[in-house]
């Protein structure tokens, strides 16, 4: 028989236990900050201009990563990249026999990822590549979150993070160019 028991709550009732808990998780921190800093590294650096509610849990998933919890940062990154498109999302328009209408008219609350992705491209609101690493993001999400084969966390928890801060930086620089120190609107030609 098996058993899993945590009694950490309890125990942090008692003072003298308290100290040692508070003591060990110090001790422990401080020797992991090199490898922290090391992750922290390891993500890509991006820039948006599409600032939303995603953008929380995208900060949350990088702190996932740099601890080293890497299937809290898969888990984090599917919920970012959905709620991504979601705001996304909120920007198609359909018409129906001349009428304009919202996506909630038509697919109420019930749609799915994969649906939402290719309306997403056929409205022109991402382009083949965002939505091939979309795509690739939602793949490695389910590999974790319905899992059917057995990956490897760390390696694909820097790869996802670092596929949706690439849409981020494509999406930029679509848009933006730096120049002289300075965000400006690219001309388009």
């Amino acid at each position: 028989m098996i058993i899993h028991f945590n009694a950490t709550s309890n125990a942090i009732k008692n003072p003298d236990a308290k100290k040692q808990i508070e003591d060990q998780l110090r001790k422990k921190f401080e020797e992991s900050i090199p490898e922290i800093i090391n992750r922290m590294g390891e993500m890509n650096p991006f820039i948006t201009h599409e600032v939303g509610l995603y953008s929380n849990l995208l900060n949350e998933s990088q702190n996932c990563y740099a601890q080293g919890l890497y299937y809290s940062t898969i888990s984090m990154i599917g919920i970012a990249t959905e709620r991504f498109c979601r705001e996304l999302e909120g920007k198609i328009k359909f018409k129906i026999n001349g009428n304009e209408c919202d996506i909630k008219s038509i697919f109420e609350n019930n749609l799915k990822q994969h649906k939402r992705l290719n309306l997403l491209k056929i409205g022109g609101l991402i382009n083949d590549e965002t939505f091939r690493r979309l795509d690739q993001i939602k793949t490695l999400r389910n590999k974790y979150i319905h899992p059917s084969e057995v990956g490897n966390p760390k390696e694909d928890s820097l790869k996802i993070i670092n596929l949706f801060i690439e849409i981020l930086n494509s999406r930029f620089s679509d848009k933006y160019e730096i120049i002289r120190g300075k965000i400006v609107e690219r001309i388009l030609k």
